[in-house]
């Protein structure tokens, strides 16, 4: 047995959601390579600094101590850097740290998040945020998703075009069992609005958890609202063709604008209009999957 091998993870969640589906995706992706055992620790909501780097530390109750500890959010710095000291373990954490970035053994930062995006030193640098999608994904049936998410710190809304806009792309894809799903920022009722024949409506209340990986790892299509950064980067993440839903913009110079501004440059999402002037000229997107990558990199790195 290789005296390296990855055999034990240990997640440091600050609770919100989105932060520990991050370090959750990256964990089980090691997980599918290594079969290590991943073990949470969620702080308490209010934790203070003594707390947290008490859990963080704490010995597991079964299994080996952690190798890698992952985090993502600023409130699990330093107890990453607590407990990676503690175990002797690699120390990840899955944004752009408040603290200097050669404190951790690898900073994974979105690109977007950077001026000048380059890999340096001990930072790896991302396209989006990563995610739970796997890339050991089922075959494709022929479901499109058009995901609706509504106003934001960058976005405004304007509903009125998208039921149209939704009603074109279901009828331009007839071959496709539609479904449409709203979220917690959606205005209250819109999806009650979409009226296509032959669309399921989900709202966001009636979804479980892994609702949202499973239906798009089975999706041929999906379109998503620009202001959902994270959704695009899943459905394109699930090898699905993607496409993007207008919303007014506020900040242009944002960095969530500028990261489908990106993705729109580089071939790899679409805009509604560009799909009216010339739909039959929609290939496939580029294959991607950050969250791959990293846990590639992190054996290759550290566990060979």
């Amino acid at each position: 047995m290789n005296p390296r091998a990855l055999t034990s993870i240990r997640i440091l969640s600050d609770g919100r959601p989105g932060h520990e589906n991050q370090s959750a995706g990256l964990a089980e992706a090691l997980r599918r390579r290594t079969g290590a055992n991943v073990e949470l620790v969620r702080f308490p909501v209010g934790a203070g600094f003594w707390t947290k780097r008490k859990l963080a530390c704490a010995h597991p109750t079964s299994g080996d101590a952690p190798q890698l500890v992952i985090g993502t959010g600023h409130g699990t710095h330093f107890s990453l850097l607590a407990a990676a000291r503690r175990f002797g373990a690699k120390s990840v954490v899955i944004m752009r740290p408040s603290l200097p970035s050669w404190l951790f053994d690898l900073c994974l930062v979105p690109r977007h998040d950077l001026a000048k995006p380059a890999d340096h030193g001990r930072v790896v640098t991302t396209r989006g945020a990563l995610n739970r999608i796997s890339e050991d994904a089922p075959l494709k049936t022929n479901t499109g998703v058009i995901l609706i998410g509504g106003p934001s710190k960058h976005h405004g809304w304007n509903g009125d075009p998208l039921p149209q806009a939704i009603e074109e792309i279901v009828r331009s894809r007839p071959d496709l069992a539609w479904t449409v799903g709203d979220s917690r920022r959606t205005p209250e009722n819109f999806i009650t609005q979409i009226a296509t024949p032959g669309v399921t409506r989900v709202p966001h209340q009636q979804t479980q958890p892994g609702w949202l990986p499973a239906t798009l790892s089975a999706a041929r299509e999906v379109w998503v609202t620009e202001d959902s950064v994270s959704m695009i980067f899943e459905a394109l993440t699930a090898g699905a063709r993607v496409g993007v839903l207008p919303l007014p913009v506020k900040n242009p110079a944002a960095r969530t604008v500028k990261a489908v501004n990106d993705l729109l440059a580089d071939g790899y999402v679409r805009t509604l209009d560009a799909w009216r002037k010339a739909p039959e000229a929609w290939g496939a997107a580029p294959a991607l999957h950050e969250t791959a990558r990293c846990a590639d990199l992190i054996i290759n790195r550290f566990f060979r």
